[in-house]
């Protein structure tokens, strides 16, 4: 299952009771790439014996994990949001990391060796996103993760803080930077990733929106 808000977990869950039946919320963590090798993660909430039923069918076969979040279903998608406000905010966090290295005159690779070698894996894969140059997907290519879907499920997350009188001012801004990306995108008719906050770090920095592995792939010299 995607992002859903929980509320309409809720919604959902309480619709299906008056059928006798009984929702189990088992939202993905990781990329589709992940997904075809039963690599992800999968959150499972809902009533006990529902989740026993299909906790067999999930791990390791459809994922490498699977984590219990409770007998209310809207956990789950609760959970779901939650890591989606920390990847926008690593995203934005990396961004600024890499535009002060490049500025600074620190090489990118270096950089990336320490993201990766101490803060794991899921950072390190981000990393690459960026300066792999897939944050601006090349002419005719469809971005790895749409950028509008990031800012539907960052939404999301904004959305339940604000029910609950908690202000986020890191997913406030990632989504105000996501914003700035897509005016962007739009304006040149481009379709861009969920990474593409990087390109608008990049700008307010005085850099191209394009970096060195986009103007590579592309063949384009730089300004």
């Amino acid at each position: 299952m995607t992002s859903v808000h929980p509320n309409t977990t809720t919604s959902v869950a309480t619709l299906l009771r008056t059928h006798h039946c009984f929702l189990v919320a088992a939202p993905v963590f990781g990329p589709p790439a992940a997904a075809a090798t039963a690599q992800t993660l999968i959150a499972v909430a809902g009533m006990p014996t529902a989740v026993a039923v299909v906790t067999p069918l999930l791990e390791g076969v459809l994922c490498r994990g699977v984590i219990h979040a409770g007998s209310d279903p809207a956990q789950a998608s609760l959970l779901k949001a939650s890591s989606n406000f920390i990847a926008a905010g690593l995203q934005f966090l990396l961004s600024e990391a890499h535009v002060l290295a490049e500025k600074a005159g620190l090489p990118a690779p270096v950089l990336e060796s320490l993201i990766e070698q101490n803060f794991g894996a899921y950072a390190g894969n981000t990393s690459k996103r960026l300066t792999s140059g897939s944050y601006l997907p090349a002419e005719g290519e469809a971005p790895n993760s749409a950028l509008e879907l990031a800012m539907k499920d960052v939404c999301i997350g904004l959305d339940v803080a604000r029910s609950e009188g908690v202000r986020l001012e890191i997913g406030e801004l990632s989504m105000s930077a996501m914003q700035e990306a897509k005016r962007w995108g739009d304006e040149r008719g481009k379709r861009l990733d969920s990474h593409s906050v990087f390109g608008v770090v990049r700008g307010k920095a005085g850099l191209g929106y394009e970096n060195a592995g986009v103007r590579e792939r592309d063949g384009v010299e730089e300004k």
